[in-house]
């Protein structure tokens, strides 16, 4: 006598089918580490162009400007491995992926107002920008554009910390409009929001870090 098993495979719905297509993002965004990094790589890179302004025109000066290019692109390249690393040690052994809540009504209505007073004022920047000429807006106008950019990571990410860094960046850009720095604001505003970036990553990560101890530390 013949018997015969029959196994039916698992059936795997939409809902999970998205929850394994999302888990590599919220690992990426759910302990501070990749804000943290970012931000150090922007505050590198507005500090480097700032000294690069402040320099005399001599040969020294044409020298460093000729270093400053391979500076910026190779801090890219060490952030990111830095980020994978630190992420390898401290994240993986804790926690592996971890979900995000998604965000609530007043969350979603904050999220709306951003995005209404960026463009508000990513329209009057480009009508004065007309008379005042780019000097005076490149800056104000790059503040603008990357809050809103914070606004769509935040909702695309289900990252509601970034709503504080759009808060910043456009912050940011308004003050650069009303002291007219001139092309230097575009550098200062990778410094300040590059410091804001690092604030916000390593207290994400201090916190994330005293949610989940390793088993050596209970």
């Amino acid at each position: 006598m013949q018997t015969s098993l029959h196994m039916e495979a698992p059936v795997t719905t939409p809902k999970e089918l998205r929850n394994l297509e999302d888990r590599p993002k919220r690992y990426w965004n759910v302990d501070g580490i990749p804000e943290l990094m970012m931000g150090l790589v922007w505050t590198l890179w507005g500090g480097a162009l700032l000294l690069g302004d402040a320099l005399p025109k001599s040969t020294g000066a044409r020298a460093y400007w000729l270093i400053v290019p391979s500076i910026l692109v190779l801090s890219g390249f060490v952030a990111n491995w830095a980020t994978r690393r630190l992420k390898e040690r401290l994240t993986y052994p804790r926690t592996g992926y971890l979900e995000y809540r998604d965000p609530g009504r007043g969350m979603r209505l904050l999220m709306g107002l951003l995005v209404m007073l960026s463009a508000a004022a990513l329209a009057a920047l480009i009508v004065t920008g007309r008379a005042a000429g780019m000097e005076h807006t490149a800056g104000p106008v790059l503040g603008v554009i990357l809050s809103l950019a914070f606004v769509v990571a935040s909702v695309r990410q289900k990252a509601p910390h970034f709503l504080a860094l759009a808060g910043v960046a456009l912050a940011l850009g308004v003050a650069f409009a009303a002291l007219k720095l001139g092309w230097s604001a575009m550098n200062w505003l990778f410094v300040w929001l590059g410091v804001a970036a690092s604030v916000v990553g390593a207290w994400r990560l201090r916190r994330y870090l005293r949610q989940h101890p390793t088993e050596a530390q209970t």
